[in-house]
């Protein structure tokens, strides 16, 4: 699989929609590995959450495709609203102005996800680089669980630093890395 080029696409927000089941099983193969171990459960809640996610303001999906059409990955992000709970349930203490957020000030990288077959080949790193590419916000933020080596591993070389934890609100959920990249000086 991985022998043949891989193609990236910008997917315009109409045509993001009907993506969902695809995007959906990327999501499933991706996260049924440990640390995560998600369910078919957590993969209903990305779907009914992107159904809704990918129609606002500065929604972006890059999708990458091997040759036969196979889907090897894609990253995805909005605009943070400013009433958006990103900030809330920290574990850690942080400074008051970096959970300001007014109108535009930060994308959310939402996911960033490569089946098995196209990891450690430049993939990531070409989602990655392309989401972000020409946003107009300030600065970007993440959540990713400690326990994931590759990927924490692969933010803080593009960038990426920690400040802060957070558990989301979910019931037993883990407790996740919140990281900051700034796009603009």
């Amino acid at each position: 699989m991985t022998d043949s080029p891989v193609e990236f696409h910008r997917v315009p927000v109409e045509e993001a929609g009907p993506l969902g089941d695809e995007l959906g099983e990327v999501y499933r193969e991706v996260f049924s590995e440990p640390p995560y171990n998600y369910t078919d459960e957590h993969v209903r809640l990305f779907k009914d959450r992107f159904a809704v996610q990918h129609q606002r303001e500065g929604a972006g999906l890059i999708i990458a495709r091997a040759s036969d059409g196979t889907m090897a990955g894609f990253s995805f992000g909005l605009t943070m609203p400013p009433s958006a709970p990103w900030w809330t349930d920290l574990t850690t203490d942080v400074d008051p102005g970096l959970t300001e957020e007014p109108r535009g000030r930060t994308f959310v990288l939402i996911e960033l996800l490569v089946r098995t077959p196209w990891r450690r080949t430049g993939v990531a790193a070409k989602l990655h680089d392309l989401l972000l590419e020409d946003r107009p916000e300030q600065r970007a933020t993440l959540t990713v669980q400690p326990a994931a080596g590759p990927a924490q591993h692969a933010y803080a070389s593009w960038g990426w630093r920690k400040v802060a934890q957070k558990r989301n609100p979910l019931p037993g959920s883990p407790i996740f890395d919140v990281l900051v990249k700034y796009l603009q000086s």
